[in-house]
């Protein structure tokens, strides 16, 4: 993998993890390029779908973050295989596990690909290998969770 591709991966991944624990998406925002595109396969807005332009995909990561992660008192995400060089980009796989007290931890798998373009995040796409698990999970749960933001 080429040092610029995994620096730029790199990058983004760190400032995703302190833009989730700080709740500043600007830090996440400064490693998007203009026109990035964000795809979750799947499932719909606002956890998934597609957007494009780099406000509407802050919003989107955002959103997306507001209705499922941050319904849980921990997230903690590891990458399991990767990442793996391809033309322009990495895919990894992973599983976060989310907690909550006085729940059984659940643990979201999927897999994604990154693009980078001038050092920048470009293209997005994440597949999710168990979301109607992470739904169905939600909807059993839903009193015991913290409310969607």
């Amino acid at each position: 993998m080429s040092s610029e591709i995994f620096d730029s991966f790199k990058a983004y991944a760190l400032a995703f993890e302190k833009g989730y624990a700080s709740d500043d998406w600007k830090i996440v925002g400064d490693q998007l390029t203009q026109d990035a595109v964000w795809a979750v396969d799947g499932v719909s807005p606002p956890i998934g779908g597609v957007v494009q332009g780099h406000e509407s995909v802050l919003r989107a990561i955002q959103k997306s973050c507001d209705g499922f992660d941050r319904r849980f008192d921990l997230r903690e995400p590891r990458i399991l295989a990767g990442p793996t060089p391809i033309p322009g980009g990495v895919h990894f796989t992973w599983v976060v596990t989310y907690r909550r007290k006085g729940l059984p931890p659940f643990e979201l798998r999927g897999e994604e690909w990154d693009f980078f373009r001038d050092g920048k995040l470009e293209f997005h796409r994440e597949k999710l290998a168990n979301v109607a698990d992470g739904l169905d999970f939600l909807k059993r749960h839903a009193k015991e969770l913290l409310p969607v933001r």
